[in-house]
């Protein structure tokens, strides 16, 4: 199955869960937002320069029994953005966090939440980038189709309906993978190398809930 596929079932799914959330007490609402990715290399061979991206989507939030223990999940169409060697790279994707969270309330409107919990992401854009080396030759930076991080995050909420919070995003595993190959001006064939990388997100939201 192709990863537009796999967005599309896991977009029909959470819309699905949407009417059977309201009815069982959970909040459903939008959330959106901006990030910064810092793309780092396990070889110190490009320059990176952190740039803005975004998301935005559905969102469903989940009380439980247990208080202050709740958990919400989304699904978020989301755009990270980064500059390796004077290159923009752009990265769409659809992003699905769900985390578990502690609430402390401060009042009748307004209280704090910590979050943590994984995401799954599936690449629904440019897979393939030309990165130009610093000896004139062209390299290839390939993203993955689907990938696995941890969120761990803050926030606060005011009188149930809004929240604005803070995130840290850890990819677990490989992000990328890059070849190089050296000029030939260098060498007497076209050697080449791979590096591989991994990307930590900073993400600043804002969720309304119905």
């Amino acid at each position: 199955m192709t990863g537009k596929r796999l967005c599309a079932v896991a977009l029909l799914i959470l819309l699905t869960a949407l009417p059977a959330a309201a009815r069982s007490g959970a909040a459903f609402g939008i959330r959106g937002g901006v990030n910064v990715t810092d793309l780092s290399f396990d070889r110190n061979i490009l320059s990176n320069d952190k740039r803005c991206g975004w998301f935005i989507g559905p969102s469903v939030k989940f009380t439980t029994p247990i208080l202050p223990l709740c958990f919400d999940v989304a699904g978020l169409f989301e755009q990270r953005e980064t500059r390796l060697n004077g290159t923009v790279v752009r990265q769409n994707s659809f992003i699905v966090p769900a985390n578990l969270r502690l609430e402390f309330g401060l009042g009748s409107t307004l209280g704090l939440y910590f979050a943590a919990g994984p995401q799954i992401g599936i690449n629904v854009g440019q897979e393939k980038f030309t990165i130009p080396g610093d000896d004139g030759s062209d390299n290839a930076f390939w993203l993955k189709r689907t990938s696995f991080s941890v969120n761990l995050g803050a926030g606060i909420f005011l009188t149930r309906h809004l929240e604005v919070g803070l995130a840290y995003n850890i990819a677990m595993g490989r992000t990328g993978d890059i070849t190089f190959k050296k000029a030939y001006s260098t060498l007497t064939s076209g050697d080449t190398y791979s590096s591989e990388s991994q990307a930590k997100t900073w993400m600043l939201s804002a969720a309304l809930y119905f």
